[in-house]
Parts: C-alpha cells; sequence; structure tokens
C-alpha cells in the first residue's frame, strides 16, 4: 500500500509502446521552485542546488556540468556543486537565459535599458554583444529563453509583446512571427519549423518558413491536461513534445507540471508532484540522445 501511495504522489502516467513504459530522467527548475534538481527515472531527486531567485533556463552539457540563468545572472556548477563559470547582471537589469554555444561561448541575454544579447567566453570575457530593441521598459516584460539557431541566426521571444523575431549576425531583425501570449520559449526544429511556447496564451504552436500554424496545442484540447503557461519545452527526436506546464499564475496543484505527448496528442508521460517540484518552468530530458552544447537537442 504504501508504494502505491508513494507512486500516486509522485505520477509517472506511463504507456505501452512495444512493450516499454516511458519513463524519463530530467534535469528542471522553475520560478518559484528556488532549486535545480536532477530527477531520475523512478521520481526521486537524485541531485539538487540552489537556483537562487528565478531560474527560467536551466541545461546539462555532456561533461554534466550545469549552466542556468538566476535572473540576478547565469552560473555554470558541476556535480560536486563547484562554481565553473559565474556571471552577475548588470544593476537594474534580469538574465532570464543562458545556453551553450558550439563555439564554447555562453549565450546570454539581459534584460533591462537597453537589452542585451551576450556571447561571454568561459573566461568571463564578453566576445559578442547586440543590442535588442524592446517597447517595455520593465526587464521582467522583456525577454524569457532565446535559442541560436544553426544557421546562425538568434530566435527572441518578446515576452509582453506578441511575437517572436530572429535577428542576423549583425543584430538586423530578418523575421518577424506574429504570436498571441507570452513568447517564452521558440525552437528552431530539424524541420526548419519553428516551435513557440505561448504562455499565458495557454498555446503550443509550431509554425512554417511562412508562419503558418502547422500544428498547435489549445488549452482545453486534452481531457485532463488543461494548459496554464506554456514555459519550457522540448521536441524529443521521436517527435513527441515535453511541456512545462508552470502554474504559478492561480494555478498551482490544478494539473500537471510536465507531460509528454505524441504528434496526434496523446499523453504518454507526466509528472504531478507539487509538494515536491512546486512550479516547474525549464527542464531537459536527459535520456535522449543529443548534446545541447553541439544543438543537437530542440529545447
Amino acid at each position: 500500500m504504501l508504494k502505491q501511495i508513494t507512486i500516486l504522489s509522485f505520477l509517472l502516467i506511463s504507456l505501452t509502446t512495444f512493450g516499454q513504459e516511458v519513463k524519463h530522467r530530467f534535469i528542471a527548475s522553475g520560478s518559484g521552485m528556488k532549486e535545480i534538481v536532477i530527477v531520475d527515472e523512478n521520481g526521486d531527486i537524485e541531485w539538487s542546488y540552489p537556483s537562487g531567485k528565478e531560474c527560467n533556463d536551466v541545461s546539462m552539457l555532456s561533461d554534466s556540468t550545469i549552466l542556468f540563468s538566476c535572473r540576478t545572472g547565469a552560473k555554470m556548477v558541476n556535480l560536486n556543486k563547484e562554481v565553473l563559470w559565474e556571471y552577475k547582471g548588470e544593476p537594474k537589469t534580469e538574465v532570464q537565459s543562458a545556453s551553450m554555444l558550439k563555439n564554447g561561448r555562453i549565450l546570454i541575454i539581459q534584460n533591462g535599458t537597453p537589452a542585451k544579447l551576450m556571447e561571454i567566453s568561459k573566461k568571463g570575457k564578453v566576445k559578442k554583444q547586440l543590442i535588442i530593441p524592446t517597447a517595455k521598459e520593465n526587464p521582467h516584460a522583456q525577454f524569457r529563453n532565446i535559442r541560436k539557431t544553426g544557421k546562425g541566426t538568434y530566435l527572441i521571444g518578446y515576452f509582453s509583446e506578441n511575437k517572436v523575431c530572429e535577428f542576423d549576425k549583425s543584430g538586423k531583425i530578418i523575421r518577424t512571427i506574429p504570436m498571441k501570449g507570452n513568447a517564452f520559449s521558440s525552437v528552431r526544429l530539424e524541420n526548419g519549423n519553428t516551435l513557440i511556447a505561448c504562455g499565458d496564451g495557454h498555446r503550443l504552436i509550431e509554425v512554417d518558413k511562412n508562419n503558418k500554424e502547422v500544428w498547435t496545442l489549445e488549452e482545453n484540447e486534452i481531457p485532463g491536461h488543461p494548459l496554464r503557461f506554456v514555459a519550457n519545452i522540448h521536441r524529443l527526436p521521436n517527435g513527441n513534445t515535453v511541456i512545462c506546464n508552470w502554474g504559478g499564475h492561480g494555478h498551482r496543484n490544478g494539473q500537471a507540471q510536465i507531460f509528454e505527448i505524441t504528434r496526434d496528442k496523446k499523453v504518454v508521460w507526466e509528472v504531478s508532484d507539487w509538494d515536491k517540484f512546486k512550479t516547474i518552468s525549464t527542464l531537459q530530458i536527459l535520456d535522449v540522445e543529443g548534446r545541447m552544447e553541439k544543438g543537437e537537442l530542440y529545447r
């Protein structure tokens, strides 16, 4: 009975696919969560680290180092909890994104006046900087996750301006993707489409090169899995999508914090344990092939 209760408290909904259950090991954190956790496939926390004030972007690299943003800056640590690299944001700014690039630099965006996209070396030197225009003066209303594409352009979601913009290497806007909601995450997929998490728009959309929506997930489309604030996303090699369904705007305890769906919108895995994990807004699935620093993961 105790084992059954434990399993229910950490709900891992698994369907059988070719005789195998869907389970995942993952790393996660979130706005309001205040720690980074590595979770094994049985739902047990195997490692944790204080995330600071607010973590909306976390990655584990192929050498098991962990890179994350923490609102007041960004940091890289190892599993021994030693700090390997750190960027401290300027006063009255926010850092809500941090990702490792193929060239060995760390990509961040520092929300503020002005907002700055920066590529920073592991020695702490700013190797590239672009000023990113925004109509919002409040740093918290400007940007969340940004990513560099395989072609060297930058996908930047405007958190409060209903759009995702793609910038070239020089900082020129070469494409604007209109969308409704808060552009939390935008990912350029292998097929050239762009996957966008729409925050409090309660939607997840995939658009083609012409900005046409070719796949969507709407707020109440999946029974028992209402979309709340759609935060960080991870498109897996098998075509499934893992969604951080952040509940911090009045929806704590009302839905799974993470769930995985197939292309035809079947739920195959989920995590729902609000006592243990609170409000998850960023994750990386760790048991799939691909290296984050080489651009091989779509998240």
